[in-house]
């Protein structure tokens, strides 16, 4: 799925705006990759944007998303970062996974993530289905949905 450069750029007007509008002193860059748009801001508030284990920056993600769902293409995500932020907790979950994974094809045992938010799942759920041998599912709900990493099963599918 291909973006164009004129929605990036009124994707990016509208990141600014609405920063502006929160009161938010901020350099905004945007870019298109894989079927979704990053919004990268920089910013002196980075603390404040990001929020406790990155509440806030969900949260502007989620509000974002909303204004620009218009203009981006069915289909497209929007992912928001502050100061590289969700780029560290992304490279940290995929660490998180290949550990696990290595522990499992070890000792043949599956493994249990810590808790994590419906995306950060998502990630860990994207890297394990990247990984030969391995499958991952998520058991539970809400605060107590727990992400297990396993030896994949013949026919065997990821559950969710």
């Amino acid at each position: 799925m291909s973006i164009s450069v004129s929605t990036i750029k009124k994707v990016k007007e509208k990141a600014e705006k609405t920063l502006t509008l929160l009161g938010v002193d901020q350099k905004t860059a945007v870019s298109a990759e894989e079927g979704r748009v990053r919004i990268s801001i920089d910013s002196t508030d980075k603390a404040l944007l990001i929020g406790y284990r990155g509440e806030n920056l969900f949260a502007l993600r989620y509000m974002l998303a909303l204004i620009c769902r218009e203009i981006l293409p069915e289909g497209t995500s929007l992912v928001a970062d502050v100061g590289g932020y969700l780029k560290d907790k992304e490279k940290r979950i995929e660490n998180m996974v290949e550990t696990a994974a290595k522990k499992v094809r070890d000792t043949g045992m599956e493994e249990m993530l810590p808790p994590m938010n419906a995306y950060e799942r998502m990630l860990a759920h994207q890297k394990a289905a990247k990984m030969n041998g391995i499958t991952s599912y998520s058991e539970g709900s809400g605060n107590e949905r727990k992400l297990f990493i396993s030896k994949e099963q013949s026919g065997g599918n990821e559950k969710s």
